[in-house]
């Protein structure tokens, strides 16, 4: 097994079959390899030359770089014990390289460049379980979705013997979640917004562009995370932090939750998609961009698109979100918003194995650097997962 610091290659390239854009596998090895989700601002170094993710192998888990154009592995963590994945993917600082990431109840960063490691929270409590993060642009501040440990994995249960959370919560009450902030150098953490009784927080999001503006994922009883009050209300809000003034961003469809969402580059649009209509089972998909006070800038419903998928941005100013469902299942696609016409192009094949193993480790989940240059995503084949890049 490596050990922090070393470096190595075990990566492949390709011509895609479909766009003949070159197509490197950069992990070959271990048996589970997954970088963050499809957010912005969270997996590439701000040059793009270096992605972040985590790795599984023999039972270890740890976080590792990799140099984008050659395939070099860096460890940037010891392998410790893989049971729950102890250690997530993180999200990037893109310009000073501190990866911020839950080991546990603890909030630690390491950096890419020197190794150097700090704690930034040393334990967030029982009662409490750490969810998704962002780094502000200024790469001042580090802001975490934060809200109850299942109470009866505090009362000692294990996660198998546990109720699901939405069974406990299932009225909301109890269902308390807050945004809490530390200073990425270093110092006291601060509660900086509390949302109110049975809305559980997860994704979150700095505005790539304001420091002060914020997008989240409040999800409401009976189905949280799966639907929320039942697509009654939006999912996706903008927050501005200094205020604590909420805006719904809702879509114009008859189901108002959105499933996934993310910035673009410039933080002027909210991109997102979602089931179209109010049904049990596959539905047409409508995927979107809407402006940080609400009006929709571009939506469109997709009556054959009914694959699962995410969106992301594409970096380099070009106007358009990255798919890697929905309207196909077996690629990535850009769906360009500069007009009112939708225009699909395609980037490459992923060929993915959708939910073929436990969590969402392989789910495709694109990134892109900040210029366009490269896209990063998972791809699970014959019951493991690996990192692979296409360069655009």
């Amino acid at each position: 097994m490596f050990k922090k610091g070393d470096k190595w290659n075990e990566s492949q390239t390709h011509s895609d079959a479909v766009t003949r854009r070159t197509v490197r596998r950069i992990t070959t090895a271990g048996e589970i390899n997954y970088k963050a989700p499809y957010h912005t601002r969270t997996t590439f170094t701000e040059d793009g030359r270096f992605m972040i993710f985590g790795t599984v192998r023999d039972g270890q888990n740890a976080l590792c770089r990799a140099e984008v154009e050659t395939g070099e592995i860096t460890a940037l963590t010891e392998p410790v014990d893989s049971d729950n994945l102890s250690v997530n993917p993180g999200t990037i600082a893109p310009k000073s390289g501190w990866v911020v990431y839950w080991h546990g109840r603890s909030l630690r960063a390491v950096n890419i460049h020197s190794l150097d490691e700090r704690t930034l929270i040393e334990n967030i409590g029982r009662e409490w379980k750490g969810s998704l993060m962002s780094v502000d642009p200024s790469e001042t501040y580090v802001v975490t979705a934060v809200g109850p440990e299942n109470p009866d994995v505090v009362a000692g249960k294990s996660a198998e013997e546990a109720r699901d959370y939405k069974e406990i919560f299932r009225d909301g009450k109890g269902m308390l979640s807050r945004l809490v902030q530390v200073p990425l150098a270093g110092g006291a953490a601060e509660v900086v917004f509390n949302d109110e009784e049975g809305v559980r927080l997860c994704h979150v999001e700095h505005n790539p562009a304001d420091g002060d503006l914020f997008y989240l994922d409040r999800d409401l009883p009976p189905m949280f995370h799966c639907g929320g009050d039942y697509s009654k209300t939006s999912r996706c809000w903008a927050l501005r932090l200094s205020t604590g003034e909420l805006t719904a961003l809702t879509p114009d469809a008859e189901a108002k939750f959105q499933v996934h969402a993310a910035w673009s580059w410039d933080g002027e649009l909210l991109l997102y998609h979602g089931p179209a209509v109010l049904v049990e089972g596959p539905c047409p998909w409508y995927v979107g961009a809407i402006r940080p006070d609400g009006r929709i800038y571009r939506q469109w419903t997709f009556e054959e698109g009914k694959h699962y998928g995410h969106v992301a941005a594409a970096g380099g100013g070009r106007p358009a979100i990255v798919l890697d469902g929905n309207v196909t299942r077996d690629r990535l696609t850009w769906l360009y918003y500069d007009s009112p016409q939708p225009r699909l192009e395609p980037i490459c094949e992923h060929k993915t194995e959708w939910n073929t193993l436990e969590g969402q480790v392989t789910h495709p989940h694109p990134s892109t650097d900040r210029d366009g240059w490269w896209i990063a995503f998972n791809v699970a084949r014959d019951g493991r997962t690996d990192e692979w890049v296409v360069e655009v």
